[in-house]
């Protein structure tokens, strides 16, 4: 009964995220958005995931004293032109700003994104995976396949994507990225910036997006190639060196509370007993119970899937292992699985450079070291 209704409600939640979405190749495990072909270019996904609509800046109104529509010369809302959808839906004129913005601000628009990808589809490098509208279009993500993968000891095959995230929140920065976890929702885009790689780049909306500045963006950054090779060597360094459970307990408490480790007092049975003298918080435990794919609400052990630790490359209880059960912890776990929740979760990771998922990547290397 417990698993059937959190499915239900996971499956509630993707529904009000994605609003739109097109996507090739694997299903996404929510079922949502419109299946393609893999050989469509970025114009042709953005389209086919009913995303070939435009934002404008429109002065901020409100009604004065005299019941008179007065209008700002300072500042604007981001409003979502009126559009037609694939299937014939008509969709209203809609403001998708979270906040006001000054006419120094300066839209992406989806088109543009489109354009960022050419280059690879032209030149035979990546084909495009997905195209989302998430949250009323406030987010806006495409992302593409490169042909560059690997495997793991196991055969467990990573792939390797570049998306770009953009907001037309008003607020937000918009955001390049190589990521080897494929987005299909909120969540899984969550997850994407948590682990692995540094965010690989951000763009204001306080600058054009030219051709130009895309151009120096991607020398500067080197999307896909040399960021997976170096990737792909830390994972297998991880995977390579198998772990105790102590070993993953030192592990967790490095990343999630070292003062305990650093108690001269601290003893390991004295953890495991859940001694009120060395309390754990809460990451440190769903973290531990996802590497044994169980999950504790209310008093209850239920039993956790999807974790990823039924890939060859986990059979062997080894530090990757333990890495992505942090991982997991931090892209579905933390904070339960509501609306409010999972915002929060991408907010958070939005206004931090260095996410719990990148330290627990660095602490993982100096333990296998």
């Amino acid at each position: 009964m417990y698993k059937n209704s959190m499915a239900s409600e996971m499956r509630n939640n993707m529904a009000h995220e994605v609003e739109t979405m097109a996507w090739a190749n694997d299903v996404p495990w929510h079922g949502l958005g419109r299946k393609v072909n893999s050989d469509l270019t970025p114009d042709q996904i953005l389209l086919h995931a009913d995303l070939d609509w435009k934002v404008q800046m429109k002065p901020v109104q409100w009604t004065n004293h005299d019941n008179v529509i007065m209008s700002s010369d300072k500042y604007f809302s981001l409003v979502r032109e009126a559009h037609e959808r694939i299937d014939g839906t008509q969709v209203p004129e809609q403001i998708v700003s979270t906040q006001w913005v000054t006419d120094q601000y300066n839209i992406i628009q989806n088109s543009r994104q489109a354009q960022f990808f050419k280059e690879y589809i032209d030149a035979g490098m990546a084909t495009m995976e997905t195209a989302i509208s998430l949250f009323g279009g406030r987010i806006v993500l495409l992302m593409a396949k490169t042909n560059n993968s690997f495997e793991l000891a196991g055969g467990d095959k990573i792939e390797q994507y570049i998306y770009f995230a953009n907001y037309h929140s008003g607020r937000d920065k918009a955001r390049i990225r190589s990521s080897n976890i494929r987005v299909v929702c909120n969540n899984t885009l969550s997850a994407s910036l948590r682990s692995g790689a540094k965010v690989d780049g951000l763009i204001s909306h306080r600058v054009d997006f030219t051709n130009d500045l895309e151009k120096q963006f991607k020398e500067d950054h080197g999307i896909a190639t040399t960021q997976m090779t170096t990737y792909q060597e830390k994972l297998e360094r991880l995977a390579s060196k198998k772990m105790k459970e102590n070993d993953f307990i030192k592990y967790l408490l490095w990343v999630y509370q070292p003062e305990l480790l650093k108690d001269k007092n601290f003893s390991y049975k004295k953890f495991k007993s859940d001694s009120q003298d060395f309390k754990v918080n809460a990451n440190v435990k769903r973290s531990f119970n996802a590497f044994h794919d169980i999950y504790e609400a209310n008093g209850k052990i239920y039993p956790l899937k999807n974790t990823g630790n039924d890939l060859k490359s986990m059979q062997d209880d080894n530090f990757n292992k333990g890495f992505q059960a942090i991982c997991y912890n931090e892209s579905h776990l933390k904070g339960g699985s509501s609306d409010k929740a999972i915002q929060m979760r991408t907010q958070e990771v939005l206004l931090s450079d260095t996410t719990v998922s990148e330290r627990a990547l660095d602490v993982g290397l100096s333990l296998v070291a």
